[in-house]
């Protein structure tokens, strides 16, 4: 036999050991049960501190002695009515609660007997020492078993309490753990979560603490908590009424950490969709844009071109300072160096769109992403994608607004953008609400002077199938702007120089006119 395995006498004498422990422990358990249910006990303090204390060592040890005293759950529901009836036995009976709430079972234990609500309570009025011990037990019960834990916290009140001692300023630690089990509870409690995001007082007082205080700790945790806030349409205003932005592009100076970063632009991107018509954001913008330069995490990346994207719609001085900044650079490189990633290309794509439209410096937005050789690569993604409508939607509206520069339409031709967005056109045309994009983009082609591109533009709408349809939006009854231009494009390609043009629209005429003869 190999000397370093046990021998049959050992493992048999290891097994006896193991069964002693077992019925130590039972019998110890026993007779403290035995002594608890003597009322005798519970008038002297002296007995219940010392039962309080073995059963703690108990815990302690682990093994078979605390299985034996999980097993007895009256145990601990005997010791929670002595809670808070003498300081030092509280201070005892905390430091054991908190040892139970290290293991997955112990928690179950706390919440099976009811403790949770009986610390709640006592956050209301005891010393630091205790409140350490419970708030320590309440965020273990949240991390062990989170969704059991954050109801029973809720159910008895545990944000109310736990935001009035947010308000009467503890000691660093406490408050970081106090942060952490308010954020604990917004993730697994649906309840909860509307609380604080309704809660003008608890959101008033993060961002008083997030402005005031230098424990990075604490910072940190009250940050993870903003995305989640902040995805409340409701509280986005407040928190924005209450300067949250200020404090967060302050927040984004300083030489944190990436996931400090993820945190404060993720909260900034649920934001900015209400800040789009308001102004005095220019520090943030320049910010965002000095981080999007230097930075090559694609997370933080995605949430800075949707902040970019979100300030640039239908806000000309935010346009005018991305450009002079030279975000149009930027937005570039991202096109060309990242692919199959939609979810950042299409804000990107979507802000390139606004910057090039109904701006003061859109022509120079324009001229930029053609000398950054961008046009290609936009080009690509003018194939059928159903799945990401508003991808593909972006693209066409980016490519519309670059051809009305002239200088832009000879590569745009080349690359046979016309054709493929009247192929799409053809492809997609049974979802009216998308005809209007299609009709418009090709109308602005179909307006340029120059001829040799004007032969160019014409023929590919011609042969990319979608004359038929844009003859049926042209005899249409409907007088609004598809028909209108529908029929401007279509007088146009009748005054080309090609007849076999003419006669493709007069052949699809003759045929739509007899299909709705027959349909009348």
């Amino acid at each position: 036999m190999n000397e370093n395995n046990l021998s049959y006498t050992e493992l048999r004498n290891l097994s006896k050991e193991i069964d002693y422990e077992k019925q130590n422990a039972k019998l110890i358990v026993f007779e403290l049960i035995d002594l608890l249910n003597d009322e005798r006990s519970y008038r002297d303090i002296g007995i219940i501190t010392e039962i309080t204390k073995t059963i703690h060592l108990l815990i302690k040890q682990g093994g078979s002695r605390r299985k034996e005293i999980l097993a007895h759950p009256n145990l601990i529901t005997s010791l929670i009515k002595l809670f808070n009836t003498d300081n030092d036995l509280t201070r005892l009976l905390s430091s054991l609660f908190h040892d139970l709430s290290t293991e997955e079972d112990g928690i179950r234990l706390l919440l099976l007997t009811g403790v949770i609500p009986i610390l709640l309570q006592t956050l209301e009025s005891l010393n630091d020492d205790v409140i350490n011990f419970v708030l320590t037990t309440l965020r273990n019960c949240l991390i062990g078993l989170n969704n059991e834990s954050a109801k029973e916290i809720q159910i008895h009140n545990g944000c109310i309490i736990l935001i009035s001692l947010l308000i009467h300023r503890h000691s660093n630690k406490q408050m970081n753990f106090l942060a952490d089990c308010l954020l604990r509870l917004a993730m697994f409690n649906t309840n909860a979560q509307i609380y604080l995001q309704t809660s003008k007082l608890f959101l008033q007082e993060l961002v008083t603490i997030l402005d005031e205080t230098n424990y990075n700790k604490l910072s940190f945790t009250l940050i993870r908590m903003l995305p989640l806030l902040s995805s409340n349409i409701n509280t986005k205003s407040i928190l924005i009424q209450f300067n949250i932005i200020p404090i967060l592009e302050r927040i984004l100076h300083m030489k944190h950490d990436y996931k400090i970063q993820r945190y404060c632009l993720l909260t900034l991107r649920n934001l900015s969709d209400q800040i789009i018509h308001m102004d005095n954001f220019d520090s943030l913008i320049v910010t965002l844009i000095q981080i999007l330069s230097s930075n090559n995490d694609i997370h933080i990346k995605i949430y800075i071109v949707d902040i970019l994207s979100n300030l640039s719609c239908e806000n000309q001085s935010n346009k005018s300072l991305m450009i002079r900044n030279n975000v149009i650079q930027l937005l570039v490189n991202i096109i060309i160096q990242t692919d199959q990633r939609d979810d950042i290309i299409e804000p990107t794509i979507c802000t390139l769109r606004h910057l090039t439209g109904k701006c003061p410096l859109a022509n120079q937005a324009r001229e930029y992403i053609r000398i950054n050789h961008a046009i290609p690569y936009l080009i690509k993604y003018l194939h059928t994608k159903e799945n990401n409508w508003s991808l593909l939607k972006a693209c066409i509206g980016l490519i519309r607004n670059l051809a009305l520069s002239s200088n832009n339409l000879i590569i745009l031709c080349e690359h046979r953008s016309v054709y493929k967005i009247g192929k799409l056109f053809f492809q997609m045309r049974t979802i009216s609400e998308r005809n209007e994009l299609f009709i418009t983009t090709l109308f602005v082609f179909s307006r340029q002077q120059n001829e040799k591109l004007q032969m160019i533009i014409y023929d590919q709408i011609i042969y990319s199938g979608c004359i038929e349809t844009l003859v049926q939006f042209a005899l249409s009854n409907n007088l609004g702007r598809i028909h209108q231009m529908s029929k401007a494009i279509l007088d146009d390609l009748r005054h080309s120089n090609q007849i076999e043009h003419r006669e493709i629209i007069n052949e699809a005429e003759k045929s739509i006119k007899i299909a709705q003869f027959l349909q009348s």
